[in-house]
């Protein structure tokens, strides 16, 4: 079974609600694939895609990522919300993370999304029960990260990152 069959029918699986959906693209390797996908894919899940993009205003070359991102979109025929931080470059990882996850909620609120999309893999879930077991976290911290987890989906969790690089190169996308 190739890739996008095995997104298909885990995708499936979810038995997701219709309706609205970003998608959240960084612009990086893995949410390429997963707008890919999901785009691919439209059949099985049956939602409106909304791109969703912000740019963190982290790196000097951001605003030209926000622009790639937009025409990604439009190459799609989809329509992109792009936000736009100003956290500069020593702000913290952590930082990030919590400005966007609340940019994107906002996001689908104004958009009238029911759900968000967001590309973690199963490098990251390896990453995500290493580094909680290192913390001591308990068993319920162990488990990782849940592919739905109230209006956040993670439909890539069993898939591999170099999967998903090998996608994007088969697929012709940059």
């Amino acid at each position: 079974m190739g890739l996008l069959d095995h997104f298909r029918a885990s995708l499936a699986d979810l038995n997701l609600p219709s309706g609205r959906a970003l998608v959240a693209v960084s612009g990086g390797p893995d949410s390429l694939t997963l707008l890919d996908l999901m785009v691919r894919s439209g059949d099985v899940h049956g939602l409106d895609l909304i791109v969703a993009h912000l740019d963190h205003g982290i790196h000097p070359g951001s605003a030209l990522v926000a622009e790639r991102v937009r025409s990604l979109a439009a190459s799609y025929n989809l329509p992109c919300e792009v936000g736009e931080l100003t956290l500069g470059p020593t702000a913290s990882e952590t930082l990030a993370r919590e400005r966007r996850y609340a940019w994107l909620e906002a996001a689908r609120v104004r958009t009238g999304a029911s759900l968000i999309f967001t590309a973690h893999h199963a490098d990251d879930q390896v990453e995500t029960v290493l580094m909680r077991a290192l913390a001591g976290s308990g068993p319920a911290g162990l488990a990782g990260m849940a592919p739905v987890r109230g209006r956040l989906v993670r439909p890539l969790l069993s898939i591999r990152r170099s999967e998903l690089a090998s996608y994007l190169k088969e697929a012709g996308l940059a």
